[in-house]
């Protein structure tokens, strides 16, 4: 064999070497791209089961409302505020349906409401055992008065029961809960606005609702604005306001006292935004609290 067909295989064999080197790294990338893929489309999967499970769970919880009879007004008003703020959610998942972290939230609300629903349908239970209970009562009292006296032991012994009913039905509710975004004129006064970099302070104004069963006095609402990212603004990002709510302890971003006589009430917070915060665009989400309790709960948007 001559050098020329000598050198023309060696170059041949290394041409094949290339390609078969080539071919490996070609399919371990292809391999590669088909398990990122796998895995991406796997975590899509997994949010559209978690989105449907929340989905069919809220539209239970009204359903079951819808099937519950309630004589009792203030009941029946706090469960028609629970019905609406569950229709809210839903609305909330459609918007939000390609956001795991938004799900995540609504899918622990859910689980509040779900435990809220459960102790209105305890109450429900026991107030319509206590009025068979009482029409039974009344029956045998015009009988015996032996056993109108047992009767009233047996009265004595729910005070309890109905204790923890009104403690439940005291709650505070907000009727109706909007926030909108101010800036200052050059002449002291405010004007709404939905820019961002306009924004030198947020309000937030709720109507607390009637309630003839919670203690009358100085009633203290907690306010957390949460942005997109899920920070609650507070006056100095350093600071770390905090109140305890639902059994855990949270940020807040501003809190304000007003006197409660059981009446409606028109109640306005004001956040000022510090100087050196900046205001990121985008969707706010306003929490209102009061004794522990969420009451009220709005949003709005920051271009």
């Amino acid at each position: 064999m001559t050098e020329n067909a000598e050198a023309k295989n060696k170059k041949l064999l290394i041409a094949v070497i290339i390609l078969a080197v080539a071919t490996v790294v070609l399919g371990i990338l292809v391999f590669t791209k088909s398990q990122t893929v796998e895995m991406k489309e796997g975590a899509i999967s997994g949010l559209e089961v978690e989105k449907l499970q929340l989905q069919n769970d809220l539209q239970d919880m009204l359903i079951q409302y819808d099937t519950v009879t309630v004589a009792n007004e203030q009941l029946s008003a706090e469960i028609t505020a629970q019905q609406e703020q569950i229709r809210e959610m839903l609305k909330e998942i459609e918007k939000h349906k390609d956001d795991a972290y938004i799900i995540s939230k609504l899918k622990k609300e859910a689980a509040t409401l779900r435990d809220i629903m459960k102790g209105y349908l305890v109450t429900i239970d026991s107030l319509n055992t206590m009025n068979q209970d009482l029409i039974r009562d009344n029956t045998y009292l015009a009988e015996e008065l032996v056993e109108a006296k047992t009767k009233t032991k047996e009265l004595e012994s729910s005070k309890q029961d109905l204790e923890n009913i009104v403690a439940t039905g005291s709650i505070l509710q907000t009727l109706d809960i909007s926030a909108v975004g101010l800036k200052m004129r050059n002449n002291g006064t405010q004007k709404e606005t939905n820019r961002a970099n306009k924004t030198e302070m947020i309000r937030t104004c709720a109507k607390i609702g009637e309630n003839r069963i919670a203690t009358p006095g100085r009633k203290t609402v907690y306010l957390r604005i949460i942005s997109q990212d899920g920070v609650v603004l507070q006056p100095e990002m350093s600071e770390d306001q905090r109140f305890n709510f639902e059994d855990v302890s949270g940020k807040y971003t501003v809190k304000r006292t007003f006197d409660y006589a059981n009446e409606s009430t028109d109640v306005c917070v004001f956040f000022n935004v510090p100087e050196d915060m900046e205001v990121a665009e985008g969707n706010y989400i306003v929490e209102m609290y009061e004794g522990g309790a969420l009451i009220g709960k709005t949003d709005f948007d920051l271009k």
